[in-house]
């Protein structure tokens, strides 16, 4: 009997769980990796799971080794998981379509990321920014920082590789350098580089995108952002999909994500780049070689009649792209709005 065809998903989260469904309903049967034994797309029927570090490139590459052997695999891929190396890496060992691990390791390092955009001439899609190195040690002012905040006011501490806003930190002055320092220390390492950047003001949204085969662009989107800086650390409460950017601005923003996938090297698969538009134009915050998380590619994407899950499956699988991904002409919108307690606790149970 010929084995089915799989597909290994890295990552077995929350915002992993509807790319696994996308996956069986394609007929795919999904492997599935986490470091939480108790991640519930582990869990779910159809699965076979694996519990190892979605962080562990070398790991997934001994694993699809062992795959190759006892399975059919047609591709690697993941959604809303900060994990792109490790999805090239087994891509790679498996020869599926993916990006080489080199190009994967640029767009998951912030430095390496303004490095590359200012090579490329792009400096007008970056704010003003430079590079500290980290010393453990958080009594001690930083110079790079203290010049930053005497030539652009306040600015962002940001670590080179974490994601999610982890270790991220707004310093309005020189008083606040022992406290920024104190929030970023816990994700860096003694030499160390971060990025200091400049605080931009305007408003935030998400580009993120899918090229094919060919290298041409197959889905194109924005979405409007909100977040919280009260504590100087920025917490997103919410998305509207798609965007309520004029046609004009969404021309712009795609002009700028081709240049950028272009600086960067990609020419294959999922791009996504959170980003603020300025008074000065559109700037990159941050970029990874991956959908969506915060349920945008998950659910609201889904709900305005498009489906980059299932587009992205197919084209990891060598499959016929047909699933859809315009937009339809009637505009249909969707929105995603946490909820933040103003206590602490668990949340035990959810109301039916």
């Amino acid at each position: 009997m010929t084995a089915p065809d799989a597909v290994l998903i890295v990552g077995g989260g929350l915002l992993q769980v509807p790319l696994i469904r996308e996956a069986q309903g394609l007929g795919l049967v999904p492997l599935v990796t986490d470091g939480n034994a108790h991640a519930p797309g582990l869990r779910l029927p159809g699965v076979q799971p694996f519990v190892l570090s979605t962080t562990d490139v070398a790991g997934h590459e001994e694993l699809m080794r062992d795959l190759l052997r006892m399975c059919a695999v047609r591709g690697v891929c993941t959604a809303g998981a900060d994990v792109a190396p490790t999805v090239a890496a087994a891509a790679g060992v498996a020869g599926t379509p993916g990006i080489p691990l080199e190009i994967a390791e640029r767009t998951h390092d912030k430095l390496a990321v303004r490095i590359a955009l200012e090579q490329a001439e792009l400096c007008q899609y970056q704010p003003r920014w430079g590079r500290g190195t980290f010393f453990d040690d958080a009594f001690f002012v930083h110079p790079q920082i203290r010049d930053a905040i005497a030539q652009w006011g306040a600015v962002v501490l940001k670590p080179c590789r974490e994601r999610a806003s982890r270790g991220v930190i707004r310093l309005a002055g020189e008083e606040d350098i022992p406290h920024g320092y104190a929030t970023i220390s816990p994700y860096m390492k003694e030499c160390e580089p971060f990025v200091i950047e400049e605080q931009l003001v305007g408003t935030e949204q998400s580009i993120e995108g899918l090229f094919g085969n060919d290298g041409s662009l197959l889905w194109f989107n924005v979405v409007d952002r909100f977040f919280d800086y009260s504590s100087g650390v920025p917490i997103e409460s919410g998305h509207v999909n798609p965007s309520a950017l004029v046609p004009l601005m969404w021309e712009a923003l795609q002009a700028m994500f081709v240049q950028v996938v272009e600086a960067l090297g990609i020419t294959w698969g999922p791009f996504k780049a959170d980003i603020m538009v300025t008074d000065d134009g559109p700037k990159i915050l941050e970029v990874t070689a991956r959908l969506s998380g915060g349920w945008d590619c998950q659910g609201t994407s889904p709900l305005t009649g498009r489906h980059p899950m299932r587009a992205l499956l197919q084209l990891a699988c060598s499959l016929p792209v047909d699933a859809p991904l315009t937009l339809l002409r009637e505009h249909r919108y969707a929105a995603c709005a946490a909820i933040l307690p103003s206590i602490s606790g668990f949340v035990k149970a959810m109301p039916p």
